[in-house]
């Protein structure tokens, strides 16, 4: 079918969301009507009937609904600003389809308005007044038509008509998968090993093959909560590609963490329980006891796979694995670190010298053989991460890069102070931190934040990328983000996920977006 044919069967509006009331006055009122012909987005058939914002017809043109959702799902980003008024971008985000279902049944004719304030596309005005097909408005939104101008070369998009299957659109954006998990409840969701793994009813964990999700099977029954008639809150996290599921058991001082590990062949494992932290290097496991209140003597190791004791290594002189203070009033006090790091038969940890009257934990170097105890550097450390030769560390908000040896050692220039509660993420050379006063996400020595307005509630490395989760009331486009080693965002969406419900598995991302209760999948950009 000829360009011009295809043209005047229908045009495209773009879904950016609904225009403030009174942001704008009528330039006067048209007649449209709903279309008689199927309409796919994206290969999601479009329900009509019932929508709240159908797709419509003016003048033998078909015009889309600029909503929030609909432009997000075509991967264009539209701003409402009262001077410049409508602005229509195309960014490449993605986000998940939603239907807008509505309680009455549409009917065949209604009015709408020609509106009349500012709208640019790309950054390109737009003469509403003088378009053929002008950009129109119904139900407080706007409807934009699609042309052939608009559409393609603007847009991007690719469009299709003809009698079998009527209007067929498709996007240039990332395009997602949408998973129904058979008895998911609440909480986290993870992949690992080609399996879903998540919570079900009655305090099951169910596993689920990425093929055939509908096949899911409990794999484990947490138990009874001993302070409550539920079930014991639990968590469920990917380590060096495995899935583990943990959980706690009773009070705050007199309780105990278990540590489970779920295999792909659906047996379960409990590898460890106490208030503990443990990383397996090889085939050395390293492991710190964390009870409260903290001892010395608490770092210990012990041979993968046989069935060897721990042995504690170290100096009985130390409390490791606590970023902790002995004060000059004689207080002392302080919270767990899960920063266990190893190299070469060195042990990289926290720790504080409990001879003295007053220190503040540091990084210390651990020889597994020899349990010679040396300080890495002077600087007061809160968390610190290691990445090949180099250690970032976070003191008092400030951030610190430091060499193993501890010879070499700079504070690196951030754009305010570094939050220790999300610590310090390296990824292909790149340090990302979370600014302690405005909660957004950056990187050392680039400038301003990597979402302006978002605020981190999310962050980890996960197979070679850095996802990162942003709250959903705040000013940001983007809700999840994912970049690569180069520094690249290969993936964002202004669909909200929680941290724990984000994994990537084989270089494709799965989220379980809040709002649907749905997981969303797809490829990841080179």
């Amino acid at each position: 079918m000829k360009r011009k044919l295809v043209t005047a069967f229908m045009i495209l509006v773009l879904a950016v969301g609904v225009i403030p009331s009174g942001a704008f006055a009528a330039g006067g009122g048209v007649r449209v009507s709903l279309p008689g012909f199927d309409v796919l987005l994206n290969g999601v058939k479009v329900e009509n009937e019932y929508r709240q914002y159908p797709l419509i017809v003016y003048r033998d043109i078909t015009y889309f609904p600029m909503t929030y959702f609909d432009c997000r799902f075509l991967g264009v980003e539209t701003r409402w600003d009262q001077n410049k008024g409508l602005e229509i971008d195309k960014t490449g985000i993605t986000g998940a389809y939603r239907n807008y279902e509505g309680k009455s049944k549409n009917a065949v004719g209604y009015a709408a308005t020609v509106p009349d304030f500012e709208v640019s596309i790309n950054g390109k005005a737009v003469n509403n007044a003088q378009e053929e097909y002008p950009l129109l408005v119904f139900r407080d939104v706007t409807y934009f038509p699609m042309t052939w101008r608009f559409c393609v070369e603007e847009l991007g998009w690719e469009y299709n008509f003809d009698a079998a299957d009527g209007l067929v659109i498709n996007s240039s954006n990332q395009r997602l998968e949408k998973y129904v998990l058979r008895e998911y409840a609440d909480g986290p969701v993870i992949v690992s090993g080609g399996y879903f793994y998540y919570g079900g009813p009655e305090g099951g964990i169910y596993q689920a093959p990425l093929d055939k999700p509908k096949d899911a099977r409990k794999i484990y029954q947490l138990p009874l909560w001993s302070y409550g008639d539920s079930y014991v809150p639990y968590g469920l996290s990917k380590k060096d590609g495995e899935a583990w599921l943990d959980y706690h058991q009773g009070g705050a001082a007199m309780g105990t963490d278990f540590y489970i590990r779920l295999n792909p062949d659906g047996t379960t494992q409990e590898v460890e329980r106490g208030y503990l932290t443990f990383k397996n290097f090889g085939n050395i496991t390293v492991k710190v006891d964390q009870w409260a209140p903290p001892v010395r003597n608490n770092l210990m190791i012990k041979p993968n796979g046989g069935q060897e004791e721990y042995r504690t290594v170290g100096s009985s002189d130390y409390q490791y694995g606590w970023d902790y203070e002995l004060r000059e009033d004689g207080s002392q006090g302080g919270s767990p670190s899960k920063d266990i790091y190893m190299k070469d038969g060195i042990i990289y940890i926290l720790a504080v010298d409990k001879t003295k009257e007053t220190d503040q934990s540091r990084i210390y170097s651990v020889n597994i053989l020899t349990s010679e105890t040396e300080r890495v550097s002077d600087v007061r450390v809160n968390t610190f991460k290691m990445d090949g030769d180099t250690i970032y560390a976070i003191s008092g908000g400030d951030l610190y890069q430091i060499s193993l040896d501890g010879s070499v050692q700079s504070r690196l220039e951030t754009a305010g102070p570094v939050s220790r509660g999300f610590g310090i993420q390296v990824l292909g050379g790149n340090i990302y931190y979370v600014n302690g006063d405005d909660s957004g996400l950056y990187a050392v020595g680039k400038d301003g934040s990597l979402n302006p307005g978002g605020r981190v509630n999310g962050l980890k490395i996960e197979q070679d990328h850095l996802i990162c989760t942003f709250e959903e009331d705040n000013n940001s486009p983007y809700r999840i983000m994912v970049f690569d080693k180069t520094g690249g965002v290969v993936f964002k969406t202004s669909d909200v996920a929680k941290i724990n419900a984000v994994s990537i598995e084989n270089g494709r991302l799965y989220y379980m977006e809040n709002a649907e209760g749905a997981v969303y999948s797809t490829d990841l950009a080179d």
